[in-house]
């Protein structure tokens, strides 16, 4: 058999490169021309080992003791950096519309995988069975950055692969053509545990299933390090030799945890493969990997895993016939190992059932170009046969370059290109670094989209703010002439009759879904996103704010000031909310709660109605388009979006009566009913500061002063209530008769 149909397959694994070389035979069998096994010093993942040096090492040892030129490589990936997934597509008839399966895997793959199309490598695989219209495709995927870094090793070699495989799908290969599988509705169950992880394989004739564990032979050695404490390198020759070990019982017994993690999690993979494939039978399990020379593992999986047929070791191929030049006591001491590496150079030899592979198309062309080789070649001996003449007049002028000036220029020249090549390894590593950073751009983007929300929220709050009824106090211009404005008619200016909202609070709180949310209990949703506090009246960090009695409207102030908040944190509550270029959900939006007093009304139900006309007025004006949010319009009166807390005295005693001397009132469907009410979250009364304006007032009969003008507060009603904002733009309302349809709740105006 000619050289050039030989393949190599190489797995490098966590602890060696295993490598093996296979050629066509008779009767649909291989030829084993040669293998390899190259341990690294150190396994891959010990802490203080350097894996891309011990990589490059173990394939400069393999190609210098090897020989590989002219030969086809196929190297493996393993499973935990791919992604690989197996799902039925639609029925389809395979003979009119096989033209519509590229499209229809692509538009799968999109959904599957869970990275970008571009930044990754993937290919599919097509299962037919000629007795069923069911298709099934297998879908593997590699980001490119990983796998352009793994076939960087090889290429440092001297060695281009003309096809990349995962570990799990070359275990399928070799489980297909070896004869392990089973036959029709039945399947064999490959356990492979490597160093780090272990693949768990389902093979049926025309389909598979596959997960990757957490677990593998490093889990054995590190609980042999805590369990007799030894180092890492010490503990794993001690795991090794374990079998001849006159300690085997100790070591079995330290290792028995992971031998018993490892079975739970068999067992609820295979547990869920069978509760979706119940028609299908496991016969066996497979045992592959060099941690089955552990003693008692493959005992403890047999005794504890229900498959009928066992738990089998591979002791031989039966496809495989080996040449003179293998060495066969050290491939029999290998072989649960080299199950991958002769799956992969089955897929060289086109005798594999997954024929799919990860190799980027850049270097599918250039493997391509390599098998038309021979043919330039040939071209080329015959354009040096017609350049004989020319060759020998460069090599004279070679000699005259060759003086000390031509030198000079020559390390010029050389300092250029490796200048020009690190420049080159810079560019290839921001490219690969593309996705990352366009994903933080789009994060600082949607910091900026939101910084507007609140901001409108609060807008919205004060713009529906009545005017005060007494234009001549919002003319005044200061505390003095306030008061004197005051005393000069004190009728004319009665204090409950300005129809004045003073706020003292203001708290948002964002919730993932407002219309489930009951008035009262938004704060201790356990839906709010990370970081996120709950609000509520008086909750910590709500952001507060004073407002001058008198002047045109009741705007934030702090102590008198004029559109400002008051010190005291973030509003309580306030997460940034959803970008519009993110998933938010349909019915996000946030819950505002204000609190604070009212200057009108000595009867609760006045001033229960003007409350309502504040509300009514934040939601006309919550209306305009391109705002963020929107009040809406309820359907019934148990719907509406706000709610009224009673509305009580600002002051309070101890006496019972006094609570309910003046009544209360509470919002219910968007109706007030009277009846005696504490409401919740009430201050207790305060003195005047000492040099303030009310200082004092108490010799006059005024129990309560106003800071600034030294009225009376106890008239005012304490306000305190809620209301819904639904993120996005409002939906346009049904008209009847030309006109907006009828507010459910203007008939509390």
């Amino acid at each position: 058999m000619a050289a050039g149909n030989a393949v190599w397959g190489i797995d490098i694994g966590q602890c060696a490169l295993k490598a093996i070389k296979l050629r066509p035979a008779d009767d649909g069998k291989v030829e084993a021309v040669a293998f390899d096994v190259v341990e690294h010093e150190k396994i891959l993942s010990q802490p203080d080992a350097d894996r891309d040096e011990l990589i490059r090492a173990a394939l400069k040892k393999f190609a210098e003791r090897n020989d590989w030129q002219g030969d086809k490589f196929i190297v493996g990936v393993p499973g935990q950096q791919t992604f690989a997934r197996f799902c039925k597509m639609p029925p389809i008839d395979l003979k009119k519309d096989a033209k519509k399966i590229p499209e229809l895997v692509r538009y799968e793959a999109s959904q599957q995988i869970p990275f970008d199309m571009d930044d990754v490598v993937w290919d599919y695989q097509v299962f037919t069975d000629d007795d069923s219209p069911d298709v099934e495709v297998g879908i593997f995927a590699i980001r490119k950055d990983l796998i352009r870094k793994h076939l960087g090793f090889f290429a440092e070699v001297g060695i281009a692969p003309t096809g990349v495989q995962t570990v799990p799908a070359a275990l399928y290969n070799f489980c297909q053509f070896d004869g392990q599988a089973g036959g029709e509705n039945t399947a064999t169950v490959i356990i492979d545990v490597g160093a780090q992880n272990t693949d768990l394989i389902i093979v049926e004739p025309h389909s598979a299933w596959t997960r990757n564990i957490p677990l593998g032979g490093n889990s054995f050695t590190e609980t042999l390090v805590r369990a007799f404490k030894l180092s890492f390198a010490k503990a794993e020759n001690l795991k090794r030799g374990a079998a001849n070990s006159k300690y085997a019982r100790q070591i079995f017994q330290a290792m028995r945890p992971i031998f018993a993690d490892l079975v739970a999690e068999i067992q609820r993979s295979i547990g869920f493969y069978s509760s979706t494939r119940r028609d299908v039978e496991l016969t066996r399990v497979l045992a592959l990997g060099n941690a089955f020379h552990l003693p008692g593992l493959q005992k403890y999986l047999e005794n504890n895993l229900t498959v009928a047929g066992g738990v089998v070791k591979i002791e031989k191929f039966t496809k495989l016939l080996p040449t003179q030049n293998i060495a066969q006591a050290q491939f029999a001491d290998n072989i649960l190992s080299f199950p991958a590496a002769y799956g992969l150079a089955l897929q060289g030899l086109g005798l594999g059932e997954i024929r799919a592979t990860l190799l980027p198309p850049e270097l599918a062309r250039v493997a391509v170009w390599r098998k038309k080789q021979p043919y330039f070649i040939a071209t080329a001996a015959s354009l040096l046969v017609a350049a004989a003449v020319p060759i020998g007049a460069n090599t004279m002028d070679r000699n005259a370059l060759s003086s000390a000036t031509a030198e000079q220029a020559q390390r010029d020249t050389e300092s250029i290109i490796r200048e020009a090549k690190n420049y080159q390894n810079q560019y290839n590593q921001a490219h690969q670094d593309t996705g990352q950073r366009e994903n933080d751009i789009k994060q600082l983007r949607e910091l900026q989209n939101q910084k507007r929300l609140l901001p409108r929220v609060l807008t919205l709050v004060n713009d529906a703010l009545p005017e005060v009824r007494q234009p001549q106090l919002a003319a005044a211009q200061s505390p003095a002439e306030l008061r004197e404005l005051i005393k000069s008619d004190p009728e004319r200016f009665k204090r409950t009759e300005r129809g004045q909202i003073l706020l003292e609070s203001f708290n948002v709180e964002y919730v993932p879904d407002v219309t489930k949310v009951s008035f009262g209990d938004a704060s201790s949703s356990s839906d709010a996103p990370p970081g996120m506090d709950p609000g509520g009246f008086g909750a910590p960090g709500g952001g507060r704010g004073r407002m001058m009695p008198g002047g045109g409207r009741g705007r934030m102030m702090p102590g008198g000031g004029r559109g400002r908040m008051m010190p005291g944190g973030p509003m309580g509550g306030a997460p940034p909310a959803p970008s519009d270029g993110a998933a938010k959900p349909e019915n996000a939006g946030f819950v505002v709660r204000v609190s604070g007093r009212l200057l009108y009304g000595e009867r609760q139900s006045v001033a229960f109605a003007f409350v309502e006309d504040y509300l009514q007025r934040m939601r006309e004006l919550s209306q305009s388009a391109g705002a963020g949010f929107y009040i809406p319009f309820e359907e019934k009166p148990e719907d509406r979006p706000w709610n009224i807390e009673p509305l009580t005295p600002f002051h309070q005693t101890d006496s019972p009566s006094a609570g309910m001397s003046r009544g209360g009132m509470r919002n219910t469907g968007g109706r007030g009913r009277m009846g005696p009410s504490a409401g919740r979250g009430r201050a207790a009364p305060t003195a005047p500061p000492t040099g303030a304006p009310g200082a004092g007032a108490e010799d006059s009969g005024v129990k309560y002063p106003d800071p600034v003008t030294g009225e009376e507060t106890a008239t005012d009603w304490r306000l305190e209530l809620e209301f819904k904002l639904h993120l996005g733009d409002p939906p346009e309302r049904a008209e009847e008769g030309g006109e907006s349809a009828q507010d459910p709740g203007s008939e509390n105006r």
